[in-house]
């Protein structure tokens, strides 16, 4: 059953907003999204280079005003 997940991160500093949104991701199950709103932009940057390493996500950056919206999603996983 697939979820959407939100993480607020407005206002976080780094590192805490990468190492929150490092551990939401790792917790994604299959089908799940994450929908993540953050105000830096060298934040987005990050956080795309971490999703890019992260096999099977897909990212959709959005500006939103002052702020970003990104959504990612895991593909289902593949049973051996």
């Amino acid at each position: 059953m697939s979820s959407i997940m939100e993480l607020d991160l407005r206002g976080v500093g780094l590192p805490v907003s990468l190492l929150k949104f490092k551990s939401a991701l790792d917790n994604m199950e299959s089908e799940d999204t994450l929908e993540v709103l953050v105000e830096d932009p060298g934040v987005v940057e990050d956080f795309v280079k971490i999703i890019r390493r992260s096999q099977g996500r897909m990212i959709r950056p959005r500006r939103e005003g002052d702020y970003y919206r990104i959504h990612v999603g895991s593909n289902p996983k593949v049973s051996p």
